[in-house]
């Protein structure tokens, strides 16, 4: 079987949450590169505002919204979704790990308030919930679609630096991956997840140098990951090589996790 000469992207238009911090826009490079266009979505949204003004307000549009507030979130996509080019990939990418309180103590489960666990679950996991539900209709209308969901490493083995909360709503990611994958298998929907590890964001710059610098030793890549590292595999998910791969989760971080 002679080999194709492009990798076939199975969708015109792409939405990726958090689309102005690092992975979200290095995927919107990839795929705007695969002839996509692209919904970027984000509280802040002035870097994907510089890529629409680089390549064209028709293949960028942005959208800023804080997706904690879920009725915010849903009276700004739910247009988007409903419209009759609505996106056939959704990346799930929006993300915050904040580690400490406003004193400057480290965070820990005994001294968590309970506003800070809300507003982690909000961003991490209801706002993949709620753009998943919004999405889906129309791609199960087509008969075609593809979700692709950031969760973590710290959803297989309880973090390195994170607090419970961001690692509970990566568990709560991977576990809507599966659910959500095994409801619209028969509708030519995939559902997949990525578990990345420390990749070199805004997001890791949040705890001194030396301490992403002590993990590299442990990691067999000898590297951090850098958000093309997650940005190529969002790519082969949404592509014709990954047409029998749903309700899984990549990890991709150098080596550094290689269990069950």
């Amino acid at each position: 079987m002679g080999r194709s000469e492009r990798v076939k992207i199975r969708g015109t238009r792409a939405l990726i949450t958090g689309g102005g911090g690092d992975i979200g826009l290095a995927t919107a490079r990839l795929l705007l590169a695969e002839g996509c266009r692209v919904v970027l979505v984000d509280r802040a949204i002035e870097r994907a505002e510089a890529l629409s003004r680089e390549v064209g307000a028709d293949r960028v549009l942005t959208i800023a919204c804080d997706l904690a507030d879920g009725a915010a979130l849903e009276a700004a996509l739910a247009p988007v979704f409903g419209a009759a080019d609505a996106p056939d990939i959704l990346v799930n990418n929006v993300g915050m790990s904040p580690k400490y309180l406003p004193s400057g103590e480290r965070i820990r489960t005994w001294t968590m308030p309970l506003s800070a666990w809300n507003q982690v679950l909000a961003t991490n996991l209801t706002a993949y919930f709620l753009c998943t539900k919004l999405a889906l209709p129309r791609m199960i209308e087509r008969r075609a679609g593809r979700i692709v969901s950031i969760a973590s490493y710290a959803a297989r083995t309880g973090g390195y630096q994170p607090a419970c909360h961001y690692v509970a709503s990566k568990a709560g990611v991977l576990g809507l991956t599966k659910s959500v994958a095994k409801e619209v298998g028969g509708h030519g929907i995939t559902v997949n997840a990525i578990n990345p590890r420390r990749i070199e964001t805004q997001m890791t710059a949040d705890v001194a140098a030396a301490v992403n610098a002590a993990l590299i030793p442990s990691i067999p890549a000898g590297r951090l990951g850098l958000p093309e590292d997650i940005a190529k595999v969002v790519l082969f998910l949404v592509s014709d090589l990954a047409d029998y791969l749903t309700g899984t989760a990549v990890e991709v971080n150098g080596g550094l996790y290689m269990g069950p």
